[in-house]
């Protein structure tokens, strides 16, 4: 589709759709240069094995230095975590092992995602976890809902929302105050262990209740218990990575697993799940600190530099809207609506419309899209060859399916890898995918490319190809091998002088803002991912996000189960539809992400409620630019009751 000057959309053949791109994007970035360019890789990205190592493929051969995805708008903090601490490089214990657990911000039971796990939380959650605690697995679940995950828990640690760094914080405190660390594996592989007790020493089981609500008796219990098990590691999800103090919070996490020794040593064997995915070497090392936004490329905004390549979602706005040499004046969107995902929505779309070119690949016309000078309409799943090597990280067994395509797609629509390979040969350029050049007057086939992504794993991909059900391959373990030479000095860095500062600006600060009593939270509907499935007819329970309340507070609101109610923050308001939720702890509004319309007078029963009218960026980490997008002051009030609708 291409958009005309009347602002409407026309059908156009996709070959001529991706010569005018290269076209207009040569006559930008001739003007403006490569950085005038960007590509924001969303989620679904992840669903087609050959979309995003081929987006990256093209995006390589543009020269730009501006790429985005929704990782650094949504769980960055891991990133940083792992670049300001180190990673070990021997491997982590497993869920099937392991005999204590503790999940933060996170609830498997309806994401199917256990934060870092194996892979076990994400297959049958349920089933899991009720094996795993009838075996003796101690479960510990941090969140301020009692989820369906915290509700199967041994020890629901109801938290005020954005307290998340104080109360590991506290955890820690009570397990190096009390010496029930890994002496062994800190002497070895840990710096900064003494400064790591001094910085969370504030952090006393009296003072952590007085932050976070949590009695003091129990967050001494959950650091006692989790400390005692032998195996056992704690992981996250969005709830930690999107609150205030998120860098620090998720590195305080990883300090949990790191000061009780939650790692595999030399000599211990795990299995390999990898089937078509290259196995990598467990080795008994760190890989050391690595600030690559200390160095190279930065934003304009702000200073901002990389992560992983990639810089972070939350400057996208400004380096479309804000002045500057390399503004950014053309984008191309993959598998994303940054209209839905990004804060303060009105921002968002005002810096989508202010692009010179902007180009979607998506099934749908999402509200990115609608926006768009061009929208590319790629190949469904069933109209597709695939096979499962991007997803073989969240599978507990090494299990590899191929499926070959089953109908062909309508015509005009392609694969979302060709877009990018066919961008690129119109630009003059070839791309390297999986180590080859390839030819453009030679263009490869779906299968050819799936094999190439392939051809490093431990089963030949023509025996996965050619196994209708997939392929459960024969058990291999990994053993962890000892370090590399000139490898056995490095160590995880747990307090560099960063996040000791962080620490002590998270244990000394209030959340609380003047007339705003309550605060959003985030949460996961289980029929969407993100903004996708909303359009499905009769997928989602509801056909509208409600605002999830504690009954006691709606009573003492005036507020009944039904009602039209007006959310307020210091940034924005939203118009919602109330329902009670005795989950919900007290004080909390809970509510899921990327619904709404651009009308915030829309009714919210027809489309939603955009919870980013009520998020900005007047509170951000420091590193990434990451936006509080939960645990966000609000205040509510009854606009609409029920039975006057």
């Amino acid at each position: 589709m291409r958009r005309t000057p009347a602002g409407t959309f026309e059908p156009v053949p996709v070959e001529v759709a991706i010569a005018e791109i290269a076209e207009r994007l040569e006559a930008i970035t001739g003007e403006h240069g490569p950085d005038a360019l960007a590509l924001f890789m969303g989620t679904q990205q992840n669903f087609a094995a050959l979309t995003g190592p081929m987006a990256r493929a093209w995006f390589r051969t543009t020269g730009s230095r501006k790429l985005f995805s929704t990782m650094t708008i949504d769980q960055s903090a891991k990133w940083i975590v792992q670049a300001r601490m180190g990673e070990y490089l021997g491997g982590r214990q497993r869920f099937d092992t392991a005999d204590v657990w503790l999940l933060a911000g996170t609830n498997p039971m309806v994401s199917l995602n256990g934060g870092d796990g194996d892979g076990a939380i994400t297959q049958n959650p349920s089933v899991t976890i009720r094996r795993a605690r009838e075996r003796g697995l101690k479960l510990i679940v941090v969140d301020p809902r009692r989820t369906e995950t915290a509700a199967r828990a041994d020890l629901h640690l109801q938290l005020r929302p954005g307290t998340d760094a104080v109360l590991f914080a506290g955890l820690l405190h009570v397990i190096l105050s009390e010496a029930r660390h890994d002496r062994i594996f800190c002497d070895r592989f840990v710096e900064g262990l003494d400064e790591l007790r001094v910085a969370v020493a504030p952090a006393t089981p009296a003072h952590t209740e007085a932050a976070t609500g949590v009695p003091a008796a129990d967050v001494i219990r959950a650091a006692r218990m989790f400390a005692e098990g032998r195996r056992g590691m704690a992981t996250t999800g969005t709830g930690v990575c999107m609150g205030p103090h998120s860098n620090v919070a998720e590195h305080l996490v990883a300090c949990l697993n790191v000061v009780c020794g939650r790692y595999l040593r030399e000599g211990e064997v795990t299995p390999d799940r990898n089937v078509l995915a290259r196995t990598i070497p467990l080795k008994a090392e760190v890989r050391p600190p690595h600030r690559t936004w200390e160095s190279g490329f930065r934003s304009r905004i702000g200073g901002i530099g990389t992560m992983n390549g990639e810089l972070p979602s939350g400057i996208l706005a400004d380096e479309i809207l804000e002045p500057g040499a390399d503004r950014v004046r053309a984008l191309v969107v993959s598998g994303g609506n940054p209209a839905r995902a990004l804060p303060d929505r009105e921002k968002a779309e005002r810096a989508l419309s202010e692009l010179e070119l902007l180009v979607c690949v998506d099934t749908r016309m999402s509200e990115t899209a609608r926006l768009a000078d061009y929208v590319i309409a790629p190949t469904m799943v069933y109209e597709r060859p695939d096979h499962t090597l991007l997803m073989e990280f969240f599978f507990a067994q090494p299990f590899a399916q191929y499926t070959p395509r089953l109908v062909e797609p309508p015509a005009g629509v392609i694969e979302d890898w060709e877009f990018f390979f066919r961008l690129a040969s119109a630009s003059g350029h070839k791309v390297k995918f999986a180590g080859r050049v390839l030819d453009p007057d030679a263009p490869p086939t779906s299968e050819e490319l799936l094999a190439m992504f392939a051809e490093r794993g431990r089963v030949p991909i023509g025996a996965v190809m050619s196994a209708r059900r997939g392929v459960l391959a024969p058990p291999e373990e990994k053993v962890v091998g000892p370090p590399a030479q000139g490898a056995s000095e490095h160590r995880l860095a747990l307090c560099p002088d960063d996040v000791n500062a962080e620490i002590a600006a998270a244990l000394n600060e209030s959340s609380r803002q003047p007339g705003l009593t309550m605060q959003l939270t985030v949460r996961r509907m289980r029929e969407l991912m993100n903004s996708l499935g909303r359009d499905v007819s009769g997928l989602a329970r509801f056909g509208y996000n409600p605002a999830h309340v504690h009954p006691h507070d709606l009573q003492q609101l005036g507020i009944d189960h039904g009602d039209i109610v007006r959310i307020r923050s210091a940034h924005g308001r939203i118009r919602a539809v109330a329902h009670t939720d005795p989950t919900v702890r007290q004080g909390t509004i809970s509510m899921t992400h990327c619904w709404g319309a651009s009308d915030t007078d829309a009714d919210p029963r027809r489309v939603g409620s955009n919870v980013n009218d009520l998020t900005g960026y007047d509170r951000v980490q420091d590193i990434n630019a990451m936006p509080v997008m939960t645990a966000v002051p609000v205040s509510i009030e009854v606009e609409v009751p029920a039975g006057a609708h």
